[in-house]
């Protein structure tokens, strides 16, 4: 309802998107859970709607008050101009999830929340996959390891960390994940074949739990620099080669 308002939704469309909510009263139990990611009805929730889905799903990401993120390729406001160029290229990019040509013409004046408080959490993988050419991703990285530097731990603004595929978890097997906080709850977003999101199911506590036991796993601050500028020079060889 919440989300309704934000966007301005009414008159026939809105009350029908209202009638088909749960209950106030509704209460979950186990044996309402059905399938192996025991999930109950109003759980889940997948937006296959193409380009107005993608746009939902930028502005919840930006939208959100707080956020953990695993990614296998910097994500949506971390990013250079020329890295973003090349990863939002469409023959490399299946969801567009900044603004491009096509999008919705709302989400473009969408802008990032302000104090937004996000943890990025970064495959290794990163350091020494090339999107773009050798120096798009020497300067991404170094544009990186610039933001970890001057972080600011007590205040609002991005914490992006490596993490080690040494250890497997369970983020690992999912699509992208994320749990935000939005208007004061939570839940689990992913990005797959098409934006999803969930809460309450044990599959989004197991989202949750991972991300959290993926925290004490990545890299200190000072070990997410080293590993950044170390890859970034590696970049920069390659390129003058």
């Amino acid at each position: 309802q919440k989300l309704l308002l934000h966007y301005g939704v009414a008159g026939k469309h809105s009350d029908y998107l209202v009638r088909s909510l749960p209950p106030q009263d509704y209460i979950r139990s186990e044996r309402e859970e059905r399938g192996h990611a025991k999930r109950a009805p109003f759980d889940h929730w997948a937006d296959v709607a193409g380009e107005e889905a993608m746009a939902r799903y930028i502005a919840v990401m930006r939208t959100a008050s707080e956020s953990i993120q695993f990614s296998m390729q910097v994500p949506a406001g971390l990013r250079t101009q020329e890295y973003q160029e090349a990863v939002l290229d469409p023959a490399v990019c299946f969801n567009a999830d900044e603004p491009v040509l096509g999008l919705p013409r709302w989400v473009h004046d969408h802008t990032w929340a302000e104090d937004q408080r996000r943890t990025v959490l970064l495959d290794e993988t990163v350091l020494t996959r090339t999107v773009g050419d050798c120096k798009v991703m020497a300067d991404q990285l170094r544009h990186l390891a610039s933001l970890v530097k001057g972080e600011e731990s007590a205040a609002g603004g991005a914490v992006v960390r490596i993490l080690p595929m040494s250890p497997v978890l369970s983020i690992h097997t999912a699509h992208w994940p994320a749990e935000v906080t939005l208007h004061g709850h939570r839940l689990v977003t992913s990005l797959g074949l098409f934006p999803s999101y969930e809460t309450g199911s044990r599959a989004a506590r197991t989202v949750s739990a991972g991300l959290r036991e993926a925290l004490p796993a990545a890299c200190s601050r000072e070990e997410t620099y080293e590993l950044l500028a170390r890859a970034a020079d590696a970049m920069e060889r390659r390129t003058a080669s």
